[in-house]
């Protein structure tokens, strides 16, 4: 049973330049191939009813998809246009029906072609062939092999003069570590020069004898002097050196102590007694082995 769409327009009864058609993308398909199918109304201002269109108005064609009804207005007058994608799964000669609008607008029918695909019977079935090898052309390769040349000669090279390099670095003489006590009498032979006290600089000259005995101590006795009071460095070293040698060392460290934050200034002979009992010092607690 047919259905239908009713679109109602109420306008003027006069039916000059309406038009409806329909068309057809082509009246010849294999099967299962999709195509469209449409219908046009055209500069409408009377009253129309809209087909709706669906599997059971196509015998033997199927009805895939529709789009909705597109509208167009121009003055009084209306344009309706809708389109279908249509297919047949089997092969035959299909009727698509005429359709019409109202007693004066109809649509024409269509003739469609299915069409199988045909194996022509005299064809005989052939093996795959097999998988053909390409043939091997140096002349194909030449810019790889160049390049690959290229690369080797390059790594040659690299190679030749990095082991070049390896008999220059190990050929390089190895200096030899510098003993503790010769770093020490050096900077304190230094200092001496440099006359600190002698100008005035009083807290300064004692701040670096400080300096000088508390690194000597972090790198003979091996822990962190330069870090610790003068109580802590006397306690880490008082079973590491004589009874002598401790309470000068104590006398130094808290003279310098005083200059540095009680502003106190020793005298002249307290000056020079601050670098004798340094050398003395770092002469009395040097290891046997230790280079002079």
């Amino acid at each position: 049973m047919k259905k239908f769409l009713y679109l109602i327009i109420l306008v003027s009864h006069f039916s000059f330049g309406e038009s409806f058609k329909s068309r057809l993308d082509t009246n010849a398909i294999l099967i299962g191939q999709q195509i469209k199918f449409s219908l046009k109304a055209s500069n409408i201002n009377s009253e129309i009813v809209w087909p709706n269109i669906s599997d059971s108005i196509f015998d033997g064609i199927e009805l895939i998809s529709s789009s909705n009804i597109d509208t167009s207005i121009d003055g009084n007058n209306i344009s309706f246009f809708q389109e279908f994608i249509i297919t047949a799964w089997d092969s035959g000669v299909y009727y698509i029906p005429s359709f019409s609008i109202n007693e004066q607008l109809k649509s024409e029918g269509f003739l469609l072609n299915v069409f199988s695909i045909q194996i022509n019977e005299n064809d005989t079935l052939k093996d795959i062939k097999s998988q053909i090898e390409p043939r091997f052309n140096l002349l194909d390769y030449w810019i790889l092999i160049l390049i690959a040349l290229i690369v080797l000669c390059l790594i040659l090279v690299l190679k030749k003069y990095y082991k070049k390099d390896i008999k220059q670095s190990n050929a390089i003489e190895i200096q030899p570590t510098i003993a503790p006590n010769v770093i020490a009498l050096k900077s304190l032979e230094k200092l001496e020069k440099d006359q600190l006290w002698q100008s005035g600089k009083i807290k300064k000259y004692h701040s670096k004898i400080s300096e000088i005995i508390r690194s000597y101590i972090e790198a003979r006795f091996k822990f962190i002097a330069l870090e610790l009071t003068t109580d802590e460095i006397i306690m880490n070293i008082r079973n590491k050196t004589s009874a002598d040698n401790i309470e000068e060392l104590n006398k130094i460290l808290a003279r310098a102590d005083l200059a540095k934050f009680a502003k106190s200034k020793p005298i002249d002979l307290e000056n020079e007694e601050s670098m004798l009992i340094a050398i003395k010092f770092v002469e009395q607690t040097t290891e046997i082995n230790d280079d002079e």
